[in-house]
């Protein structure tokens, strides 16, 4: 996704000299609780062409991506100036509106060149005279008071630092934004500066603002629950304290990552989870013992940063979970995971995930997050609970959910499960042995496999319950291994299988993939292997509990070739265009790239995942990444064009 993101913004450019003033940062709260900042792709021009996006941005596919973006505003522009025309709007507004038009289609070259930063804080509601004195005299009154004298602030500002006398293209931007929504723009003027607001009509339970300006250099959007001269006023008083720039996160993202950052920020999640506790916390009883339980709370803050070395794109994820670890927290298991401890994977195997973790807290986690989402809904159960705090109710209704579960299941999920499975986790595809996401491949490791199979072999009754349907069961034995497929209407194109294999439990939603472990597990079948360029890159990351590969070619190739169909399509559905046939103007189908030419490029997206008790980290090493890529979405892209098409 971050690597996606780069490719949006990596134009042409021409590289310009930039100091490391931070005068953007300095302007923000000292106590900012999210911080994100792209430096943009001109202040690391060297680093950029070096990169694997250097090559591709230079290249064929580098002209399709920037004819796409040019094509956003137009399709953009062709509502905002037909409308009004065919509404008999005056010549001034639509030549105002063209003008917009023509600045937004500067936008991405002056981000690209700028980059971006967004911060956003929510405080604990700031008590007035004038406000203890309504709550005081509604009181007296028999008033209780609104929901207003209880509302935190909160506030969005993004900035894009040194636009310079190029503010317009941001102005106009966002004027014509706003044309495509309910709401009117209007100037103001605050302590001398000038800018533009968005005329939100009242009647919410809170204000709110919406607004932008240039500060000094910098061109400032604002959202929350302030008046843009209380942002103003404040910006000024911030810059004496150093702004955010003083914030040990701040100060730690600088510093994250042996390679040269372009992106770095910080979540103080510690804050914000304690501001949910004493804000929310006396509204919605067991928010607390819920933001604990889960594991929530001992989630401390994420810091992170990503850049470039060489043809690497590389990111830092660092967790803070100090403390003693509940919920989520406790999945996760310390002892290294290697390439030698995955099953026998397929040869083109495009993507696996591979972690170490503990099977009854992943389980008692779960548990607890369902209860946590279905807090306002009763099971029938509550009633003694209730008297004895919010802990006991909350472990009284988890209790029920498990035995729920074990009944669903036909099983005692901690009793005849959850004790005979290993710590090993892996989800893989292959593109030759299913299609992306309907080939997902689960497996578990396990260390009694004759109780685990036993277990298994007792979920018939779920399975029935699932596809609401009869179930009829094959039982199937390949090299002496016995594995069972499961038909029932309800499944759709899916026949869920699965098998113990060796040390593993696989399940599939197909036979052929269980099929395959077992062939391979029996040496008739090759197995993958890194090759040499992935297997040096492989030692020289650390090991840690947690592995995942993913080879973008294949995500690449997919998108490649659904885009066609996709953009046909939707041309053809007047999705992009007016219906009238004189003012036909396809979308040019020619702007995907070609699959060949993009792949050259490309190489395998590693990452690992390490966990000392104190920090989980995240180290990402890739040429680039795809949205959902580890998932395997596109053929539901490709299921849509198809749909729309016929």
């Amino acid at each position: 996704m971050r690597s996606f993101a780069v490719a949006l913004f990596a134009l042409a450019f021409a590289p310009s000299a930039r100091g490391a003033d931070p005068a953007p940062d300095k302007m923000l709260p000292p106590s900012t609780q999210l911080y994100i900042r792209w430096d943009g792709i001109a202040a690391h021009a060297d680093a950029y062409k070096k990169s694997v996006w250097g090559g591709i941005m230079a290249g064929p596919t580098g002209d399709n991506v920037r004819a796409l973006l040019a094509r956003a505003p137009k399709l953009l522009g062709a509502s905002v100036l037909a409308d009004p025309l065919l509404a008999g709007k005056p010549p001034a507004e639509l030549k105002a509106s063209l003008a917009d038009l023509k600045a937004t289609e500067k936008l991405i070259d002056l981000i690209a060149d700028k980059g971006v930063i967004i911060a956003a804080e929510v405080r604990e509601p700031a008590p007035t005279i004038k406000g203890i004195g309504t709550v005081v005299g509604g009181l007296i009154g028999g008033k209780l008071p609104g929901p207003e004298a209880i509302m935190p602030d909160a506030q969005v500002i993004v900035m894009v630092p040194d636009v310079g006398d190029k503010a317009d293209v941001l102005f106009g931007s966002f004027r014509l934004l706003m044309k495509k929504t309910e709401y009117t723009v209007e100037p103001f003027e605050a302590d001398g500066r000038k800018g533009f607001r968005v005329n939100v009509p009242d009647g919410g339970p809170f204000p709110v603002h919406v607004a932008w300006w240039v500060e000094g250099k910098h061109f400032v959007f604002y959202a929350g629950t302030r008046k843009p001269a209380a942002i103003i006023s404040e910006m000024q008083s911030n810059v004496a304290k150093g702004g955010v720039t003083n914030h040990p996160l701040y100060v730690r993202a600088t510093k994250l990552g042996q390679f040269e950052s372009i992106t770095r920020g910080y979540i103080d999640t510690g804050k914000m989870i304690d501001l949910a506790k004493s804000l929310a916390g006396p509204l919605v009883p067991g928010l607390k013992e819920r933001l604990d339980g889960t594991g929530l709370s001992g989630l401390r803050a994420v810091v992170l940063s990503s850049g470039f070395d060489g043809k690497e794109s590389r990111a830092t994820y660092e967790f803070d979970a100090p403390g003693e670890r509940k919920g989520l927290l406790k999945v996760l298991k310390q002892e290294p995971l290697g390439v030698a401890d995955l099953p026998p994977l397929p040869p083109d195997v495009s993507r696996f995930s591979a972690l170490r973790i503990d099977p009854t807290a992943t389980y008692d986690a779960g548990i607890g997050l369902v209860e946590f989402f279905s807090m306002i809904q009763e099971f029938g159960v509550e009633d003694d609970a209730k008297k004895k705090g919010q802990a006991e109710l909350i472990k009284v209704r988890k209790d029920y959910l498990m035995r729920e579960t074990d009944k669903f299941l036909g099983i005692s999920v901690k009793d005849d499960l959850l004790p005979h499975l290993g710590d090993k986790l892996v989800i893989y595809q292959s593109p030759t042995e299913g299609l992306q996401v309907f080939g997902t491949v689960i497996c578990i490791s396990v260390k009694d496999a004759a109780k685990v199979k036993t277990a298994a072999d007792r979920v018939q009754r779920a399975l029935e319950a699932i596809a609401n349907s009869p179930i009829k069961v094959r039982k199937k034995v390949l090299k002496g291994v016995e594995y069972r497929e499961f038909y029932a209407r309800g499944f759709g194109v899916l026949t869920p299988t699965y098998a113990v294999v060796g040390d593993w439990l696989v399940i599939s939603g197909h036979p052929q993939v269980v099929q395959g472990v077992i062939l391979r597990t029996k040496s008739d079948l090759p197995k993958w292997k890194p090759d040499e360029a992935t297997a040096k890159r492989l030692a020289k990351m650390p090991a840690g509990c947690g592995l995942q590969y993913c080879d973008p070619k294949s995500t690449a190739s997919n998108l490649c070739t659904v885009g066609p169909l996709f953009l046909s399509a939707f041309g053809n559905r007047n999705v992009f265009n007016e219906p009238a046939e004189t003012d036909f103007d396809p979308i040019d189908v020619g702007i995907v790239p070609n699959a060949h030419e993009l792949n050259r490029h490309l190489f395998p997206n590693l990452t690992v995942t390490r966990d000392d008790g104190k920090t989980i980290r995240i180290e990402v090493n890739e040429s680039i990444s795809m949205p959902l890529e580890v998932i395997g979405l596109e053929p539901l892209a490709f299921a849509i064009a198809l749909s729309l098409r016929f």
